[in-house]
């Protein structure tokens, strides 16, 4: 008798030990939930710096290819039209033998929403509004032009009052003529501009 309740208390002593209590459990909560506010911050700057990396590295594939094609042609990229939109005259870039290396990807900010272009059964791919994420010269330009010439940047900075949370937050990266890629920030732009000057977004100029 005394051996069965003395294995019964032990058997107790067993399940108690296995498990958590409440408080043990509100406890490790509490702990991961600090953990997770402490590094939270640190991880999304890290996204972004990594974003802003990739798209530093497009930009400057995307200049290099235009400023091979401008070497050929004589001049930059640049779709028919008066002030015709971005993707258009990337497309031109895209269609030439200086930008036939360049990937879908590339054309994409990984800041923002649009989804890279689809590429056909021989490996094409036309760019539009949803898949291009970079601003482009509107006019024709010569390759001759001054190296601090900007081709092309992000084709918006986030603006929460305006529904825009594109791209990234208070600055576009741009690339010039000699094929360089800097960080512009907001402040640095004509007032009232939304792009440096000469460029334009998907939806063309006026």
């Amino acid at each position: 008798m005394r051996y069965k309740a003395s294995h019964e208390k032990t058997s107790r002593d067993r399940a108690r030990s296995e498990g958590f209590t409440l408080v043990e459990l509100l406890v490790v909560i509490a702990i991961i939930g600090t953990l997770a506010a402490l590094f939270s911050g640190n991880i999304l700057t890290a996204l972004k710096k990594g974003d802003e990396v990739s798209c530093t590295n497009n930009l400057k594939n995307i200049g290099q290819a235009a400023i091979a094609y401008s070497l050929d042609k004589r001049f930059f990229p640049v779709a028919k039209g008066k002030t015709p939109p971005a993707y258009e005259s990337l497309n031109v870039l895209v269609n030439s033998n200086a930008g036939s290396g360049l990937s879908p990807e590339v054309f994409i900010c990984p800041s923002s929403t649009d989804e890279r272009a689809e590429k056909d059964s021989d490996g094409d791919f036309v760019l539009d509004e949803y898949s291009n994420s970079y601003a482009w010269l509107g006019k024709k330009t010569k390759a001759a032009t001054d190296s601090g010439t900007i081709l092309g940047c992000d084709d918006s900075i986030v603006d929460k009052e305006n529904d825009i949370d594109e791209n990234h937050d208070g600055f576009i990266i741009v690339v010039y003529a000699d094929s360089s890629v800097k960080k512009l920030e907001e402040s640095e732009l004509a007032e009232g501009e939304a792009l440096p000057k000469n460029l334009v977004g998907q939806e063309g100029g006026s």
